[in-house]
């Protein structure tokens, strides 16, 4: 998710988390239109059929601030 509003990524995050998902806060709205961009591509691959994993792999990474 994207955002400017320290309340609002706070209550959206709770949602997140309420439907069992981790909630990820990639940049300001500045890169909302990315985001947007790349989650179409994501899904896109998923409704072809291809797993989305095998363009965008899994990367380790630390646990994110806000998480």
């Amino acid at each position: 998710m994207c955002g400017d509003d320290p309340a609002a990524l706070k209550v959206v995050g709770d949602l997140v988390r309420d439907v069992g998902g981790t909630p990820a806060t990639l940049g300001t709205l500045d890169r909302v239109r990315q985001l947007e961009e790349v989650a179409g591509f994501v899904i896109g691959l998923a409704f072809a059929g291809v797993d989305p994993e095998s363009a965008v792999p899994v990367v380790a990474s630390p646990a994110l601030p806000g998480a």
